[in-house]
This record gives structure tokens, C-alpha cells and sequence, in this order.
């Protein structure tokens, strides 16, 4: 009978010990600012799942998390799925073993990032959290997002260049899971071309909504005011590999136009349909994005592009080239981090986008811009989409180039 007891006890011990580290990973995340918070315990491990919206970039907020969570004292093994959108976008694991060496010095954190897991496959972890209620909600929280403008063009024979640039604030809200909610205006501050860019218009005016289809499949859908003054909906689903280093994506819409300056809006009918079929790899020994697409653009002309971007951290420098139509063109494009490297959520957080986006076209002859070929337009701001590169290779790279700093 005092076996039993003692069996017992040592259960009840060694269960609510379990439960306390659950509890202690969960306060770690709160005092870090995360958001969307869920933690479970099961068979010696903990998931948790978070969202580093509090932080700029990809890796800074997932790096900050990790140096945390390996400091709590007899840790079982750790499990953690990184959210966007409360939806989930890369599964790291740190086993017990490996969180012990680091505390007892046996280990450096280098090492950590070096040996523990990391892949884009996440249906198992976020299974045990099923049934677990969010803490630190980001839903309903909104973000006045103060987003610059810059269009700098030379296809014109009348000038050297067209450019303006503009202020473009923008509120942004997570709806619920998945879905997003940006009202976005332009205000002109200087140029030389007149027009629309001397006139208040609408910038991006749209309702999102992304998914995550089991491990290998992610999508969206969305409607609303575009840019290149189009006015439609677009829809896109992409596949992923487990390392993250294969893509494919395909996306289409159908759009009309839209332009909207000063106090007249004027629409046409949805006619216009576009389509696009990407491949791309990243290569991990050079941190280099190679991308191939193809399709049909917004006034019915088809082509070629190909793209290669190569990656600095949080700078990004690309070239690229296209082909549709008989015509040529290319470009190279950039993004810089903008200042704020943490952003502390509050009722209503005003601040800069995470990143400076520009791309620049070479566009070869009149006769490209004339006949209005190769255009596209994006769905939401690029900074947003430089944002979302969850590729394993590239975060642990650049924790470990940052740890060394």
C-alpha cells in the first residue's frame, strides 16, 4: 500500500511539474510581447505556438523567443510553431538534450540553432493544440501603418523623369483567423507629373483571406481596390517543400479599373483576366531566391519572367528580366528595414512598415509602355509580402550571423 501511495505521489509530482513549465513558457512569451499565444504539455513535450508580430523581420522575434525559453530551468522538449496571421507557417524543435547542454555550458547557442529542427510542416504540432484557447489576441488590434511612396519612371520623351512621392497611411486590422482588413490612402507630397499623382486617391482598399492547407499547401483570396489602379479579386494557392526550398505557386484575378482622385471615382466592368504560374528555389549556400513564372497579364499579352534575389539579412537586392510579347524589359528592385525593430502592440499602433520596397523597370522602347505591356499588379503592399518568407534555410543562417554580432 506504501508503494502504491508513493507511485502515486511521485505521478502527481512529476504532473504538476509538467504543468507548472507549460505555464512558465507561456508567462516567458507574454513578458516578450507575443501574441496569439497557445501551450500544451504531452509525452515530455511542450508546444507552443506564437506570432512575433511585436517585432520587425522574420528571425529577430523568433531568435529573442529561443534565447528565452532555453533559459528555464529543467525544460522537457520544446516545440514551437511560429504563427502569421494566427496561422501556422514553420515548426522549430528543440529537443530536452540539447537544452540541457546549452545550460550547462556544454553547448553554445550557435550550436542550438545549428542542431535543432526546423521545418514548414506543421499539421502535427498544431493537432495537440486543438483544443487550446488563445492568449494575447491580436484580433480586432489596429495598425496605422504610415507606408512611403515612391515612382520614379523614365519611358517618356518629354522629360527625364516622371517622379512623385506621396504618404501613403494605411489601417490595418487582423479580422479573425486568417483574415485581414486594410483601408489605405495616398497623399501626394511632391512631384513632376500632373494628374492623379497631384490628387488624394485610394491605395490599397482590401479584405484577405490566407489559409494553410495541411503541411505542403498555403492560399489566399482576396477583393478590393489593388494597385495599378485595378479593382477586382485575385485568388492564389502555392505549394512548399518541408525544407522550404521548392515553391510553386499559380494566383490569378479578375480585375477592372479603378481610379479614384480626389472627389471622382470612376470604374469599368471586371473583364480583365490575368494568370501567373511561378517555380522557385532557394539556394542556401549563397542565401539566393531563383524564380521562374510565366502567364498571362492584366491587357491580354502573355510572357516570360525570371528573377534572382539575393538575401542580406533583412536587405534584399534583386535583378530581373522578362520577355512578353516581342518586347524586353528588366529591372532590378531593393528592400531595407525601416527604423522600429520592436513595435509593442497597443490599442491603436502607429508606425512604419516594416520594410522600404522599390523596384525600378528598364522597359525597353516606348512601344513596351505604349501598349500597356507586362503589367501586373500587386495585392497588398510589397513590404507585407517581404514579411512573410518563412524559409528555414534563411532564418537559421541569419540568427546565427546575428548571434555572432
Amino acid at each position: 500500500m506504501k508503494r502504491i501511495i508513493s507511485i502515486i505521489s511521485v505521478l502527481f509530482c512529476g504532473l504538476s511539474l509538467s504543468q507548472a513549465q507549460s505555464v512558465h513558457v507561456a508567462e516567458v512569451l507574454k513578458k516578450l510581447d507575443m501574441e496569439n499565444i497557445r501551450v500544451a504539455e504531452k509525452e515530455d513535450t511542450i508546444t507552443a505556438a506564437f506570432e512575433t508580430s511585436a517585432y520587425r523581420g522574420i528571425y529577430n522575434g523568433i531568435g529573442i523567443a529561443i534565447r528565452h525559453l532555453i533559459a528555464v530551468p529543467e525544460s522537457p522538449t520544446l516545440q514551437l510553431v511560429i504563427l502569421d496571421n494566427a496561422l501556422p507557417q514553420l515548426c522549430i524543435t528543440l529537443p530536452a538534450e540539447l537544452i540541457k547542454d546549452y545550460q550547462f555550458g556544454k553547448c553554445t547557442l550557435d550550436e542550438v540553432y545549428r542542431n535543432m529542427m526546423m521545418t514548414t510542416s506543421t499539421q502535427t504540432a498544431m493537432q495537440g493544440l486543438k483544443d487550446v484557447k488563445s492568449q494575447q489576441s491580436s484580433f480586432g488590434k489596429v495598425d496605422l501603418v504610415l507606408y512611403p511612396g515612391v515612382m520614379l519612371v523614365n519611358n517618356v520623351t518629354y522629360k527625364l523623369y516622371k517622379a512623385a512621392l506621396d504618404l501613403q497611411p494605411a489601417l490595418e486590422m487582423q479580422l479573425w483567423k486568417g483574415a485581414s482588413l486594410r483601408m489605405q490612402v495616398c497623399l501626394p507630397i511632391v512631384n513632376n507629373e500632373s494628374g492623379k499623382w497631384d490628387c488624394i486617391r485610394l491605395g490599397f482598399m482590401t479584405v484577405r483571406q490566407d489559409f494553410r492547407l495541411y503541411n505542403h499547401w498555403k492560399g489566399y483570396i482576396t477583393g478590393g481596390n489593388f494597385s495599378n489602379d485595378r479593382l477586382g479579386v485575385a485568388a492564389g494557392v502555392g505549394y512548399f517543400s518541408d525544407n522550404g526550398r521548392w515553391t510553386i505557386e499559380g494566383e490569378g484575378g479578375l480585375t477592372g479599373s479603378s481610379h479614384f482622385y480626389g472627389s471622382d471615382w470612376k470604374m469599368s466592368r471586371w473583364k480583365r483576366i490575368n494568370g501567373r504560374l511561378a517555380v522557385g528555389y532557394y539556394v542556401p549556400g549563397v542565401n539566393t531566391l531563383l524564380k521562374v513564372d510565366g502567364g498571362r497579364f492584366i491587357y491580354g499579352d502573355y510572357g516570360i519572367r525570371g528573377s534572382v534575389s539575393r538575401y542580406f539579412g533583412e536587405y534584399i537586392v534583386g535583378v530581373y528580366g522578362m520577355y512578353t510579347d516581342g518586347a524586353k524589359n528588366a529591372g532590378f528592385n531593393f528592400s531595407i528595414p525601416l527604423p522600429g525593430k520592436k513595435r509593442k502592440r497597443h490599442v491603436v499602433r502607429v508606425m512604419l512598415p516594416e520594410y522600404f520596397c522599390f523596384q525600378y523597370d528598364m522597359r525597353s522602347g516606348n512601344e513596351y509602355a505604349r501598349h500597356f505591356l507586362g503589367e501586373s499588379y500587386s495585392t497588398e503592399p510589397k513590404s507585407a509580402e517581404n514579411s512573410r518568407f518563412w524559409q528555414p534555410d534563411y532564418i537559421r543562417y541569419f540568427l546565427i550571423r546575428t548571434n555572432k554580432k
